[in-house]
């Protein structure tokens, strides 16, 4: 029975050294939960993004929203990004902070490579996206999008619960 107690305290010393070492059981290091790579889409190849998160100021420590969401500053910078025209009427980039369902979206402001966005998101999880505009920025993007990415809290997403991998069935 020793021997059993000895290996399993050997695993929970194992599985706090390897989670707090960074690294996952592949050996990669875990994704920042304060940084968000921007993707490219197919629009848009060359175009690349990040934006960093940092809790937004608050004299009690942590900043929340009445109904218990964490408020994050955030800043995108982006570069590579082509002409705005080149999808067709457009004339400007706008940054987009949206919900995983797409029902919300929030403008962040201009995107272009010489000034960073700066913005505030109050949301649990989330998608940033740049988008083409027009000179007209109404309160949901409408022009094609160039870059996108998900926000740390996607990365606790139950997939199993996703129709693509339970059968074609919704939960």
């Amino acid at each position: 029975m020793r021997s059993l107690r000895s290996f399993n305290g050997a695993l929970i010393v194992a599985a706090v050294a390897l989670a707090t070492s960074g690294a996952t059981a592949r050996g990669l290091a875990r994704p920042s939960l304060f940084r968000i790579e921007l993707q490219p889409t197919p629009a848009a190849p060359s175009a690349q993004g990040v934006v960093t998160l940092e809790p937004a100021e608050s004299p009690f420590g942590i900043a929340l929203t009445p109904d218990g969401h964490f408020i994050f500053d955030l800043e995108l910078r982006c570069n590579g990004l082509p002409a705005a025209s080149t999808f067709g009427p457009y004339t400007q980039y706008v940054a987009w902070v949206v919900t995983a369902d797409l029902s919300t979206s929030q403008k962040l402001g201009v995107a272009s490579t010489a000034v960073p966005v700066k913005g505030q998101v109050a949301m649990n999880k989330f998608l940033v996206i740049v988008s083409a505009e027009g000179a007209t920025i109404g309160d949901r993007w409408k022009g094609p999008i160039v870059l996108r990415g998900f926000s740390p809290s996607a990365l606790l997403e139950n997939f199993s619960g996703k129709t693509m991998f339970n059968g074609g069935m919704p939960q």
